[in-house]
C-alpha cells in the first residue's frame, strides 16, 4: 500500500526522520508522493569530472542524445518497512528526458539518490538546481526483508567514482553528429571543386599528348 501525504509527513517530521531535516521541504509533499529536487552534483558523459551546481551557477544543460548522472537534494533514511518508487516529473518527460537507472529504492537506503538519465528529445534540456525533477512514492513492505542487497556503512553523499569511470569517455550526441556532418559538408564544398579542377587539368594534359 502506498503512503498518503499525511503518513509521509508524519514519518518525515516525527522520530522516524524519513528525510534529513536540512533537506526536507514540506512544500514538496503531494497527495501520495514527494517531489525530489535536483541536487548540487551532476555528471555529463564525456566530461572529465562532475560539475557542481549552486545558486550562482544553477543551470545544467543536457544536449540531445546526451547521457548524464543526476543527484537529488534530499537525503533519505528509509526504514526496513518502507521502499520507494521513483519517476521523472511529467514536465521533463515531455521534453524527452528518460530515466535509465532503477525505478525503486530499497529499504534501509540512506543518503542521496543518484539517477542516470538520457535526453531522447530533439532539443537541449535545461535543469535548475533545487528544481523539482523526480517524484518518489513510498510503500509498506510486509514481512522480514532479510539481509540488505549491498553493504552501505555510510550514507551516500555524492556520485561514486566508479559511476564516472564506467560512463567516462567521449559521448556521441545528436548535436555532435550534426556538427561533424556540417564540418564534412563545408570541407566537401571547399575541396571538391579543387579536386574536379585538378582532374580536368590532368585529363586535358593527357589529351594534348
Amino acid at each position: 500500500m502506498f503512503l498518503a501525504k499525511s503518513r509521509i509527513e508524519e514519518l518525515a517530521s516525527g522520530d522516524m526522520q524519513l528525510f534529513d531535516q536540512d533537506t526536507y521541504d514540506a512544500k514538496c509533499l503531494q497527495q501520495s508522493s514527494y517531489d525530489l529536487r535536483l541536487g548540487k552534483q551532476a555528471y555529463l558523459v564525456g566530461d572529465d569530472a562532475p560539475v557542481f551546481l549552486s545558486e550562482d551557477k544553477p543551470y545544467l544543460t543536457i544536449p540531445p542524445g546526451q547521457f548524464a548522472i543526476l543527484t537529488c537534494l534530499e537525503k533519505l533514511n528509509l526504514p526496513e518497512h518502507l521502499m520507494g518508487f521513483i519517476t521523472l516529473r511529467f514536465n521533463w518527460k515531455m521534453q524527452g528526458l528518460v530515466n535509465i537507472s532503477g525505478f525503486h529504492v530499497d529499504p534501509t537506503f540512506k543518503g542521496i539518490l543518484i539517477f542516470a538519465v538520457n535526453n531522447a528529445g530533439p532539443s537541449d534540456i535545461r535543469l535548475r538546481f533545487r528544481e523539482r525533477t523526480f517524484t518518489i512514492f513510498f510503500a509498506d513492505v510486509d514481512g522480514e526483508i532479510g539481509s540488505a542487497r549491498r553493504e552501505q556503512t555510510e550514507p551516500l553523499e555524492g556520485i561514486p567514482l566508479h559511476h564516472v569511470q564506467n560512463l567516462g569517455g567521449s559521448s556521441v550526441t545528436l548535436t555532435r553528429l550534426q556538427k561533424e556532418i556540417a564540418d564534412l559538408r563545408t570541407k566537401m564544398l571547399i575541396y571538391a571543386p579543387l579536386a574536379v579542377a585538378a582532374l580536368l587539368a590532368l585529363l586535358l594534359n593527357l589529351l594534348r599528348h
